[in-house]
């Protein structure tokens, strides 16, 4: 996984109520089952999302009333979905978290390196950055969307052996 230059430093400045948001951001985007790798890249994306204050958070839903990030994340509006998805990308290579998507989807049988040089084959950086900020605005009829579902589908079949 591709990480930004996230030191590990605490850029919440002391302040108590925004490391309870980073730990709840990082703890979001890393999900259920974190791997170790995850778990770095949650508090990567925590870190680059420190310029996004308290209050646009609480704005924007993904912040509650009692200062806890909700599990289940509202649709953003654009500036904000950008902004998560740039912060997501500067963490994360989206290729290789696809792929080990896959990966645990057909049970090892994909062929992994096959299935990611298909994947960036067929879109470009720009077309997956759109659908990402495009899927956080919950418009999933956008054609950035469908192509990037398209590229999915067409890549893992064509990187899986049939039996």
């Amino acid at each position: 996984m591709l990480l930004s230059s996230c030191t590990g430093d605490d850029s919440t400045g002391g302040d108590p109520d925004r490391a309870k948001i980073n730990e709840g951001l990082a703890a979001v985007y890393a999900g259920d089952h974190a791997s170790e790798e995850d778990t770095a890249a949650g508090e990567c994306f925590a870190d680059e999302l420190s310029d996004v204050s308290e209050e646009q958070l609480r704005d924007a839903g993904i912040v509650d009333d009692s200062g806890e990030v909700v599990a289940d994340l509202p649709p953003l509006g654009q500036e904000l979905a950008q902004t998560w998805v740039a912060a997501q990308l500067d963490c994360a290579d989206f290729v290789e978290a696809s792929t080990r998507a896959q990966q645990r989807v057909t049970k090892g049988k994909i062929d992994a390196e096959k299935y990611a040089d298909c994947l960036r084959g067929e879109l470009t950086e720009e077309q997956m950055r759109d659908a990402l900020v495009a899927t956080m605005q919950a418009e999933f009829g956008d054609p950035a969307v469908a192509a990037l579902a398209e590229a999915q589908d067409t890549c893992s079949r064509e990187a899986t052996p049939t039996d």
